[in-house]
């Protein structure tokens, strides 16, 4: 195991071992030398490769912005928000398994939310 100190920024390190690759593209690195605590767990989705010789490069993906809206009315199936962009939402997911009257549902809780969500002064 090789450590060398701030590249980038960023504290960089050489663990020598195998890499185990099976049909799936599911991938397992055993070190030689196992040193429990070396690395901090981490999960982060990024995209691997494996390269013609052998070799293998993974680079992370940057993390994903969500916008957070503002929730106006919940409704059964759904919700109205107000967008950080300036406009207004409304979601209404209602499934085939539940053997509702879907026009009916939608229709019902569209106005539901659009009248319990604006207040006078929004509208």
């Amino acid at each position: 195991m090789n450590k060398n100190i701030n590249i980038n920024g960023c504290d960089d390190m050489q663990v020598d071992g195998t890499i185990h690759v099976n049909i799936n593209k599911y991938l397992m690195f055993c070190p030689n030398d196992p040193i429990p605590g070396l690395v901090e767990p981490f999960v982060v989705s990024g995209k691997g490769q494996m390269m013609r010789d052998g070799t293998f490069d993974f680079s992370p993906l940057p993390p994903v912005k969500r916008r957070r809206g503002v929730l106006l009315k919940k409704v059964a199936h759904g919700r109205l928000s107000a967008t950080k962009d300036g406009a207004y939402l409304l979601t209404l997911k209602v499934f085939k398994h539940e053997g509702l009257n879907v026009a009916n549902v939608m229709s019902k809780e569209a106005q539901e939310a659009i009248e319990g969500g604006f207040r006078p002064w929004q509208k």
